[in-house]
């Protein structure tokens, strides 16, 4: 079962760093992801020699407040995955419908890949982690298949599937 520990570090006023409990409240759990093409159509353009886009790496916030995990909805259209269908999401904002689309995740630090069936579409621009935007959420889909520990006090977190 792979397992990512992680601390969040702060710059203090000697040059050095410390852990921080503070910059994980602020920033959140997070892990780099390459969002692809679903297996089964990476294999289906590989029989018919259709060219397949290349993964897009970025950074998804683990989310315990999304059932499913969502991808910025302009990559999907970058990598060339067309919707299967709908869904409608709340948020305090209000009810939204979105795209879904299949997906693969890939969490390189980890090892770890998923072949979604489907995932949500939305919208993460101006969400950034430490500078780069986010194009992924880790919804209770992926937590549900392992363990995730959120220490606030130590400023850690971790996340074993």
């Amino acid at each position: 079962m792979p397992v990512v520990n992680s601390h969040l570090f702060e710059n203090t006023p000697d040059g050095k760093q410390k852990i921080s409990n503070a910059v994980l409240a602020k920033e959140g759990p997070f892990l780099e992801v390459s969002v692809s093409v679903p297996q089964a159509l990476a294999e289906f353009n590989t029989k018919n020699n259709i060219p397949i886009p290349s993964p897009i790496t970025g950074i998804a916030l683990i989310d315990t407040g999304a059932s499913k995990s969502c991808v910025h909805a302009s990559i999907m259209k970058q990598l060339q995955v067309s919707p299967i269908g709908v869904a409608t999401s709340g948020s305090a904002a209000g009810q939204f419908t979105h795209s879904l689309f299949p997906a693969h995740f890939t969490f390189p630090v980890a090892k770890i890949e998923i072949d979604f069936t489907s995932v949500v579409g939305v919208d993460l621009i101006g969400q950034t982690i430490g500078g780069n935007q986010l194009i992924a959420l880790i919804g209770r889909d992926v937590l549900s298949m392992g363990l995730f520990v959120y220490n606030g006090s130590n400023g850690s977190y971790t996340l074993a599937i």
